[in-house]
């Protein structure tokens, strides 16, 4: 099974924005555990959000852990800031979707 991580370490407003990527992408890897790491007093709002399998909580896009393997896919919900490119970045995933960055351009 792959694993997805998405990041969208925001308030309310911005997880409920993000709610139709998640269910897009629920339906484009059906067999794949999608993660989505965000703030801890998400978690009953996301724990209604069938498209997610695993909440990672974080506090802030700079201090997310992330002790599971690489993931195949890493995508950044959060914004196209440095920090959570670098987050996302040192789990060492095999492909990641993100805004462009010119810190990153291997990423464009």
């Amino acid at each position: 099974m792959a694993v997805v991580l998405v990041l969208q370490a925001r308030g309310l407003g911005d997880l409920l924005t993000a709610v139709p990527a998640l269910r897009a992408l629920r339906r484009a890897r059906p067999q794949d555990h999608i993660a989505l790491a965000a703030p801890q007093r998400l978690r009953p709002i996301i724990d209604l959000i069938a498209s997610v399998d695993t909440m990672v909580p974080v506090g802030d896009p700079g201090s997310l852990r992330w002790d599971g393997p690489a993931p195949d896919l890493a995508i950044n919900l959060h914004g196209p800031d440095t920090e959570p490119l670098v987050g996302l970045t040192k789990t060492e995933p095999a492909r990641i979707l993100t805004y462009r960055h010119p810190a990153f351009p291997e990423l464009g």
